[in-house]
């Protein structure tokens, strides 16, 4: 047997080598190490794996055989480390260990950094100890908590290793010396509150003492060159948008630890079918911080994890309670977070609670309008947000790109708002918040319909989260800026594809702000096209209708143009062409006096299409070419694809398939190029119905299922309105084929990624 073997065990995991030599039973083992039963029985499994053992026999033998219990580091021999026992098992992050134990062996000086209860302290716990063997003089660990001075770290340090002071010699020149020629690991555990006598003392000692390795933990780098910052990041979480699989959580780091830690305070506690769920969103609901799960799962005895998870509200009174040996800030979620807190300086605390305010991520220039003022001014939000990152209280995401993004995890944000309210500052900050995100929306609108709209969806994406904040801020309080918002985002709904969502914000909107005036006549006929891409034909009718009162009391011709061509489309819907051809005609008139360039492409362009249903091909190619020609002076891709749409459409009805192709190719070039996942879908329908018109069955159905499953997440009450007539188009191809080949065929359309049924609708291939 080598003694190599001992370096794959922990402390803790020697010590209980060493009782298994000595014949106790787990329960004895638990008994005489203060641990659970359980986790005795843990630790003898964690033995038998690593050292490839499947007896307890084996396990003595090896023990008595090499001693390594003792050389690789027991704490009986006083020699070779100090490291704490640690009461409890440690849980997951194997990916972690093993890059920092690889960081350490390239780097002299490595600091763990991250929020309040990540687990810092327990990660280098466990990696020092695991280390043992790497140093030939051991692994020391400086708790420096209690330390409240700077100038006293190197008399901590001198402790821990036993240095005796001489009489008027400098603490830290005894220490120097000591350290000379000799190879250890010095861990230094909570440098923050005295984070400038640490950066001296490790700049020292890794300068006078080549052998020495640093591994430090703090909640900021201590900014020394040299120095590796490691993020500990949160314990893994369970994929929020699987289903619910026992099998998988029982890997997942968070719900481990939640289940070995409430099976201390219940034994009998386990994840079943019935708590899952629970517990998945309570460890999500934690942001995976390891503090948090611990406390919520020390009351698994008196609450089930739905109940703690119903409480979470509330989760600083909730999440107290812990060991009364541990250090007062790990007692509870709220003393941790305190003590982050009052490290800050007054500015850096402002910054911080104002912070609270946005939802999800959150850009610097968004920070600098809504968080300035007065008592901060614009020009110092910068430098004070880089403190609070380097902090670990703000996250920074997108580095080395042109957008970067701020995020506080939700715990913090909690944390953060109730020192809002503290200092009286809420209302002022969620008014800043929403007139800055109102006032961003409104400032999108004209750019979602030019030239710069993929960036501007781009941008409105990554905000998504405040807006809906400032919605549901503004919606019963503010109800005109609600309804603002609601308008200003009528593009974005289509062109991102959330209609569903989008009609529902208008509808609320316009419940809570009934003024007859322009803007709610506006938001009604743009909310009505939202009604028309969720499949609701009679709430756009009704809010069209009630957008033409509006705009005929104002004498606005404009939106009287806009609202007879919507209705046009109507009544087309509801199978009355004859009307719907008069309101076109109507609306185009209007348009035309009124001046509105963009309604009148519309209005032509809905014009032209009723004539291609007359079976009128010449005047219906004449209005969608002026459509057409008149839409490109405005530069918006998405209005220039329905012109080309009918275009095609035309070109098919008159057999012309080449120019038909021509048109419909183009329509979807510009929905792939705006990645506007609507456009796409409706530009394969078409190519769908030209296929097979041209006796191309199996293409025809392979696009029209394409375009079906594209549809679905988006739209699909828009598809299922268009349906019918696409069916009809498809009965021949579908005759050909057969009820089985059909089948199969819109199945394997299906199937199709969006990029690879628009390179299928592009190519020539069956």
């Amino acid at each position: 047997m080598s003694s190599d073997r001992g370096n794959l065990l922990t402390p803790r995991e020697l010590q209980v080598a060493a009782l298994v030599r000595d014949g106790l039973t787990d329960r004895e083992i638990a008994d005489k190490l203060f641990i659970t039963r359980r986790t005795a029985e843990w630790h003898v499994e964690q033995i038998f794996n690593k050292l490839g053992f499947n007896s307890r026999a084996q396990v003595a033998a090896w023990v008595a055989h090499d001693q390594d219990v003792g050389s690789a580091g027991a704490a009986s021999d006083g020699l070779r480390h100090n490291l704490p026992l640690q009461l409890t098992a440690f849980v997951g992050r194997a990916d972690e260990l093993l890059e920092i134990q690889r960081l350490l062996l390239e780097k002299r000086l490595l600091t763990l950094t991250g929020v309040a209860g990540c687990g810092k302290t327990r990660l280098a716990l466990e990696v020092a100890g695991r280390s043992l063997n790497a140093y030939a003089d051991g692994v020391w660990f400086v708790d420096l908590t209690p330390v409240s001075d700077g100038q006293l770290i190197p008399r901590a340090v001198g402790s821990a290793l036993g240095v005796r002071e001489r009489p008027r010699k400098p603490v830290m020149q005894t220490l120097v010396e000591h350290l000379n020629g000799r190879r250890l690991l010095l861990v230094l555990d909570n440098c923050e509150h005295v984070i400038d006598g640490c950066a001296h003392l490790a700049d020292t000692l890794l300068h006078a003492s080549p052998g020495i390795t640093l591994l430090a933990t703090s909640r900021e780098p201590l900014r020394l060159g040299g120095e590796t910052i490691w993020r500990v990041p949160p314990m893994a979480l369970p994929d929020p948008l699987a289903p619910i699989d026992l099998d998988a959580l029982a890997l997942c780091d968070a719900v481990r630890l939640f289940l070995d830690r409430a099976q201390l305070a219940a034994p009998a506690f386990h994840v079943n079918a019935e708590n899952a769920p629970a517990v998945a969103r309570l460890c999500h609901g934690l942001d995976g911080i390891p503090l948090a799960i611990e406390l919520a799962a020390a009351r698994a005895g008196v609450m089930s994890p739905a109940q703690i998870l119903d409480r979470l509200q509330d989760r600083f009174g909730l999440l107290t309670g812990g060991s009364r040996t541990a250090p007062a800030r790990h007692r509870s979620l709220q003393s941790a977070l305190d003590w982050s807190h009052d490290l800050l300086s007054d500015r850096e605390r402002r910054l911080f609670r104002r912070l609270s305010v946005f939802a999800g991520s959150f850009s610097l220039e968004s920070i600098e309008a809504v968080c300035s003022g007065d008592d901060l001014e614009v020009a110092a939000i910068a430098g004070l947000l880089g403190s609070l990152v380097d902090k670990s209280l703000v996250s920074a995401t997108g580095a080395g790109h042109d957008r970067i993004r701020f995020r506080l995890l939700d715990t913090l944000r909690q944390y953060g708002s109730e020192r809002l309210v503290e200092c009286g500052e809420k209302e002022t900050l969620h008014r800043c918040h929403w007139e800055f995100f109102v006032a961003l929306a409104e400032t999108a609108f004209p750019n979602l319909r030019g030239h710069e709209q993929k960036e501007w969806r781009r941008r409105l994406v990554d905000e998504m989260d405040n807006l809906r904040s400032a919605f549901w801020r503004t919606h019963e309080r503010e109800p005109v800026a609600s309804l603002r918002l609601a308008y200003a985002l009528t593009p974005f709904w289509v062109l991102h594809g959330s209609v569903e969502e989008g009609d529902s914000w208008l509808e609320a909107a316009l419940s809570q702000c009934p003024t007859r005036d322009q803007l709610r006549a506006a938001t009604l006929m743009e909310g009505g096209w939202v009604s028309t891409w969720c499949g609701d034909m009679s709430r756009a009718s009704a809010r069209w209708l009630e957008g033409l009162d509006i705009y005929q009391e104002l004498g606005n011709l404009r939106g009287i143009g806009q609202a007879l061509t919507s209705l046009g489309q109507d009544a087309q819907w509801q199978g009355d062409p004859e009307t719907a051809h008069k309101r076109y005609v109507d609306g185009l008139a209007t348009s035309r006096r009124g001046g509105d360039k963009r309604e009148i492409v519309i209005s032509l362009m809905f014009l032209g299409q009723s004539f291609l249903h007359r079976g009128d091909h010449d005047n219906a190619r004449m209005n969608l070419a002026e459509s057409l020609a008149l839409s490109e002076p405005l530069g918006d891709l998405r209005l220039k694809s329905y012109p080309l749409t009918w275009l095609g459409m035309n070109a098919t009805a008159t057999g012309d398939f080449e120019t038909a192709r021509s048109f419909l190719e183009e329509g979807l070039r510009i929905g792939k190029t705006l990645d506007f996942p609507l456009g796409v879908a409706r530009a394969l329908m078409n190519l769908a119905e030209l296929a097979a018109a041209q006796s191309h069955s199996i293409r025809a159905l392979r696009l029209a299922g394409a375009a079906e499953v594209l549809y679905e997440p988006v739209s699909s009450g828009r598809f299922s309105l268009e349906r019918p007539g696409l069916e009809r188009r498809l009965e021949r191809s579908r005759h050909e084929l057969g009820r089985e080949r059909s089948a199969v065929c819109w199945a394997e359309g299906r199937a199709m990624s969006q990029e690879r049924a628009i390179e299928y609708a592009l190519s020539d291939a069956d």
